[in-house]
């Protein structure tokens, strides 16, 4: 596969090394999977002294975790919106196991239990069976619920409701004391392509695997990142003869933003991350261990950009999508940690760094039936959405999810567009 042209601008680089996205350092651990999965993935050393973390909350791919691997914040980071994500297999319940789907409708969504936290009903029903019916939920800017009184989401009546606007939202109807459902007029999330994340555990190690034995032994930095991407921001792989590949898999990518999320989050004040994963084959054939360097202030740039690689190619990206399908991994306190670090910050500004880039199209000869090849630059061409804003900052969910579809636009018209250049 070849690639577009691309004209990677020294104002590119230089925001994106002076926007410090995130001070990490802890790497990423990733160990036993299911006895079921093919992936073994070892514990790494932190590049600067180990992690802090010594077991509690989300196993990264269902994967252990010891003392000293740094990982996240424990059982305390659960949210409501995780326990409406939480799937059957867990244990909660005696629902489908990943990737079964059908069931009903989750807890706390159109009838049915309750998940913790709101308005009762209890928790040990089967949680995630059709998560498509969750709602459009009033957010912090962070993305964490607002709760009311009683402790559950507000649903939205609009897209970009607001606390100020209380025409703009609604609650949970009580049916009987501490019963609450969901009443009329509420807005679905649809999550399209990134039903993804409910795939098994093993399958999500497995692309993993596959995305880093790629790219086994390089370092992501602000000076390579636009050398290692498309103009969307996806990694680029050299292959052995020369050739240049896009990692544009749904699921390599979706479990690049999963391990970017849960090594960051487990320690926003390091400086690096180095994922690591070894084979555990099948038969006498050896064991391979591969890993890849990320640095800290690209770690929110390469996750924005996974994730709309895993969303559809098609659409506009919601606060409420990207918070959902986190929030079903179990990564929901995590990114709302990392978009609040002070660190991190999506401008316009920022737009213009990484997309200042000219590719070739095949465009029409005005007066006449033929085409021509030219040159566009993405900046001028894109029809970029606006997504609604929590608040008038620079931060928080808001504008972490506005990076995401501005990458998912910039792969759209590239799509589309742009034409090959050997």
């Amino acid at each position: 596969m070849s690639t577009h042209y691309k004209t990677n601008t020294t104002r590119r680089i230089a925001t994106l090394a002076g926007t410090a996205l995130l001070p990490l350092v802890v790497a990423v651990a990733l160990a036993p999977s299911p006895a079921e999965a093919n992936f073994l993935i070892d514990t790494a050393e932190a590049q600067q002294g180990q992690g802090q973390g010594q077991g509690g909350g989300r196993d990264l791919l269902n994967i252990g975790r010891g003392k000293g691997n740094g990982f996240g914040a424990g059982s305390e980071g659960r949210t409501v919106e995780s326990d409406i994500f939480r799937d059957a297999a867990s244990g909660q319940g005696g629902g489908k196991p990943d990737g079964a789907g059908g069931g009903g409708k989750p807890d706390g969504v159109g009838g049915g239990g309750k998940p913790d936290g709101v308005g009762g009903g209890g928790g040990d029903s089967a949680k995630g069976d059709d998560y498509g019916d969750i709602v459009v939920i009033l957010r912090n800017d962070d993305g964490t619920p607002i709760l009311d009184d009683n402790g559950n989401v507000q649903p939205c009546l609009v897209i970009g409701c607001t606390v100020e606007d209380t025409d703009s939202y609604t609650q949970l109807v009580e049916v009987e004391e501490g019963d609450f459902e969901m009443p009329e007029g509420v807005i679905p999330v649809e999550f399209g392509r990134l039903n993804v994340a409910r795939s098994p555990d093993s399958v999500v190690e497995h692309s993993l695997a596959e995305l880093l034995s790629k790219l086994d032994g390089q370092t992501i930095t602000a000076d390579t990142l636009a050398a290692m991407t498309d103009e969307a921001g996806r990694l680029l792989v050299t292959n052995d003869d020369g050739t240049v590949s896009t990692i544009d898999s749904p699921l390599e990518n979706f479990a690049l933003y999963v391990a970017l999320i849960d090594a960051a989050g487990s320690d926003p004040d390091a400086a690096s991350y180095e994922l690591t994963i070894t084979t555990n084959p099948m038969g006498d054939d050896p064991a391979e261990t591969f890993s890849m360097t990320v640095d800290a202030d690209v770690v929110l740039t390469l996750a924005a950009s996974a994730f709309s690689a895993a969303s559809d190619k098609y659409g506009d990206l919601t606060v409420d999508e990207i918070m959902g399908i986190t929030s079903f991994v179990d990564l929901d306190a995590s990114l709302s940690t990392l978009v609040e670090n002070s660190g991190y910050s999506y401008t316009t500004d920022t737009r213009e760094a990484l997309y200042d880039i000219d590719i070739w199209v095949l465009a029409p000869v005005e007066g006449t039936d033929y085409f021509e090849q030219i040159q566009v630059n993405l900046l001028d061409v894109v029809p970029f959405n606006t997504v609604p804003s929590i608040d008038a900052d620079s931060d928080g969910i808001d504008a972490f999810t506005q990076q995401a579809d501005d990458a998912v636009q910039v792969l759209e018209y590239v799509h589309d567009f742009a034409l090959d250049v050997e």
